[in-house]
């Protein structure tokens, strides 16, 4: 790009930048629609299906910490490898099973290989971002978000890199650090806001973030929400800078989504210490903000570095029963975002309006990512290490797949 071209982009982008500031301050009222009720009836599980466990460049699925993102094109996906190299490859989807038996279900095949991409930022890595922690494909690029695996001081503030060619993972340019305005509070999963919600919150797309790392003094303690605005950076002409959010949902060790973190009361049943949301998006047709992730310790309690009632010596906080953990969703009202947005609640006041287990089908693993397509109704969820059958020294994620049935 030429400089007299770059720099005109650059401009309309400080002047999209102003449109954006205005129409943060201008408020609009929230859509009238129906609150989605998470049941038997409005979640249907339709099959799953498996990642092989070979290398493919760079990486291999073993150990993936299972962040996940469809393509635009709904027949595969992007997803990150073995947590040591952060690599992201592309596979297709296959056929889904729903065979109780996962070794008769169908495996993804790969269409791109791992390859690293934090290595190559143009900007180097500073901050020494270690950890891909969300994904989204918008207009072709790949925008990726990171943190620092343990950043003690909390004070990173790099958190995205944008891969400019998609279907080029290997020789791609790759642009970035970025730093979204909500650093590492929003610094995980990207998802599509539906068109009637876009007015009222003002973007066209939500981040969020929380627990999946260490260090609770840079996290929300709760899910959050942020909307955010790619568009200045997915012209091309800034390789670095501020990528713009408006705090609709978010939480602090000061304020959390609950109290008693450690459960000592044993009345905590909305979000503990071992509490983790992977992924959130708003169902279309519906005010409803869906999380899924995992949780603990609301039955038991949690100590830190206990002995477990199974014996197990914790080097951390655990729950005092082994088996008090399982997959949690929280469901949040997004009329109470526009409240936020508006200057009328606090970002820390929304409250979930449902919340309990997730997935009826398993049990024996935790969830560890998933993206959602409004077009098919899909949400894929990928489950951690519960393929056994490939080698008796990895297991590999799964993937199953649940239809979303809104109003």
């Amino acid at each position: 790009m030429n400089g007299l071209l770059k720099n005109l982009v650059g401009k309309i982008y400080l002047i999209s930048v102003m449109l954006f500031v205005a129409l943060q301050n201008h408020a609009q009222d929230a859509p009238k629609l129906p609150l989605f009720t998470l049941n038997q009836e409005t979640v249907e599980y339709v099959g799953g299906f498996r990642i092989p466990l070979s290398t493919k460049g760079e990486s291999r699925i073993a150990f993936s910490q299972g962040v996940f993102t469809l393509r635009q094109n709904q027949d595969s996906f992007f997803i990150v490898g073995h947590a040591h190299h952060q690599a992201i490859a592309e596979l297709a989807i296959p056929v889904l099973s729903k065979s109780k038996t996962i070794s008769e279900w169908n495996f993804a095949t790969f269409k791109q290989p791992f390859s690293s991409v934090i290595s190559r930022a143009s900007s180097g890595n500073p901050q020494k971002i270690d950890r891909i922690t969300g994904m989204k494909e918008i207009e072709h690029q790949l925008i990726v978000n990171g943190m620092e695996f343990y950043d003690a001081d909390a004070n990173v503030r790099d958190t995205t890199l944008i891969v400019r060619d998609a279907d080029q993972l290997v020789s791609s340019k790759i642009d970035g650090f970025f730093q979204l305005q909500g650093a590492a509070h929003a610094a995980g999963w990207i998802s599509e806001i539906p068109k009637v919600w876009q007015k009222a919150l003002g973007s066209e797309y939500l981040v969020g973030n929380a627990s999946t790392l260490a260090i609770n003094s840079r996290l929300s303690i709760g899910p959050s929400a942020f909307s955010a605005q790619f568009f200045g950076v997915l012209n091309g002409a800034e390789e670095s800078g501020l990528i713009l959010t408006n705090g609709l949902m978010d939480f602090s060790l000061k304020q959390p989504i609950a109290p008693d973190q450690y459960n000592k009361s044993l009345k905590n049943n909305i979000w503990t210490e071992l509490s983790a949301a992977h992924y959130g998006f708003i169902i279309p047709n519906t005010s409803s903000y869906l999380v899924v992730g995992k949780s603990g310790g609301h039955n038991s309690g949690i100590g830190y570095k206990i002995t477990q009632d199974n014996g197990r010596e914790c080097g951390g906080p655990c729950s005092v029963k082994a088996e008090d953990n399982y997959n949690y969703f929280w469901l949040f009202d997004v009329a109470d975002f526009v409240s936020v947005k508006a200057g009328e609640k606090q970002p820390y006041q929304p409250r979930p309006y449902q919340f309990g287990f997730f997935d009826t089908v398993n049990t024996s693993s935790y969830i560890i990512g998933a993206d959602y397509h409004k077009d098919t109704g899909l949400l894929y969820v990928v489950y951690s290490r519960e393929d056994k059958y490939q080698s008796q020294y990895e297991a590999a994620p799964v993937v199953r797949v649940y239809k979303i049935r809104g109003k």
